[in-house]
């Protein structure tokens, strides 16, 4: 055991911080950045979620595994917070896709009845 800083727990533990860390913030800046991009705002739970990671990150490399209940309290709080995120971002994602599909039904049933004004075609013999 010459050579060994601590107990084993400790690389692993720390090894699972970083890891949970990396998700956490690389999560949480994809669902910003998707968010952004769709103009709908940004989450508060991606913006934690993006937050927590950074610190986890920092965390880990400073020796938060050292202190063994406060490592697992904050792996639980991060993991809880990527899995919350990540479901109530899903659900937003798939209201948005239902509401856009029943935009387009719409849109193509009125271009197809010829309801609408400019989009008219000319009478004469179907072709």
């Amino acid at each position: 055991m010459a050579g060994r800083p601590g107990p084993p727990y400790v690389g692993a533990v720390g090894i699972l911080l970083l890891l949970l860390g990396v998700l956490a913030a690389a999560s949480g800046a994809l669902k910003l950045r998707a968010r952004a991009r769709s103009l709908v705002g940004t989450s508060a739970l991606a913006v934690a979620e993006a937050v927590a990671g950074g610190l986890t990150v920092l965390g880990s490399g400073m020796g938060l595994a050292r202190q063994r209940p406060l490592a697992w309290t904050v792996v639980g709080i991060v993991a809880l917070l990527v899995v919350g995120s990540t479901t109530i971002h899903a659900r937003r994602v798939a209201a948005h896709r239902r509401a856009r599909r029943a935009s387009e039904e719409l849109r193509f049933t009125t271009y197809v009845r010829g309801e609408t004004g400019p989009l008219r075609r000319a009478p004469g013999p179907p072709a």
